[in-house]
């Protein structure tokens, strides 16, 4: 079943208006050029908690029609250690541009409705979390999700505690929406994990 087939009537227009944005984003991953981060850059810290050495592995800029959206950088607890669902990992996003709350959470329940093979019910669940958790952002606001393996994960907006959830599935299966090898952005994926990107198909 498709959970388009048990969303509220209210939530199907922002679906519909949803898919253009993803659509856009397609455009952005492809001006994602895979690079390092520097190693000087100081980890968010709301990462001290989880771990005393995080450590930059990658980063990415994507771009819509040219015009930045984002910047995003991935954290892992220490500079050697390799990426792994199974261990903790950060994703720190820097605007710089606007985008409504509503539009985070319905790319990101197109997203994963793709990727996650969860029932249509757990993804609408999610759905319906999300949408109490991701607010407005606009150009400077800084959004880091901590992803803690068999615990659920945490969101941060500027420093401060924005939501958190036990939910393990869920974070893996968000996360995945950049992390994951089907990925819609390989570019920034590649970026992200500091690898040359894989040739389109």
């Amino acid at each position: 079943m498709n959970p388009l087939h048990l969303l509220p009537a209210r939530l199907l227009l922002p679906w519909f208006a949803a898919l253009a944005l993803l659509s856009a984003q397609a455009v952005w991953a492809q001006s994602a050029a895979p690079a390092a981060a520097p190693a000087t850059v100081a980890a968010p810290a709301e990462l001290a908690p989880y771990g005393p050495k995080w450590q930059a592995k990658g980063t990415g800029t994507l771009r819509f029609f040219g015009f930045k959206a984002y910047d995003a950088t991935l954290w892992l607890p220490a500079a050697d250690a390799a990426f792994s669902f199974a261990r903790p990992f950060a994703l720190d996003i820097r605007y710089a541009t606007t985008i409504k709350g509503r539009d985070i959470t319905n790319t990101s329940l197109i997203e994963l409705q793709r990727i996650s093979t969860s029932s249509p019910e757990q993804i609408l669940a999610w759905s319906k979390w999300m949408e109490t958790l991701f607010v407005d952002v606009k150009s400077g606001d800084q959004l880091v999700g901590v992803h803690l393996p068999g615990e659920g994960a945490r969101f941060f907006l500027n420093g401060k505690l924005l939501g958190e959830t036990a939910d393990a599935a869920f974070s893996e299966a968000f996360f995945k929406i950049w992390l994951d090898p089907k990925t819609k952005r390989p570019e920034l994926r590649a970026a992200l994990l500091a690898q040359a990107p894989e040739p389109r198909r």
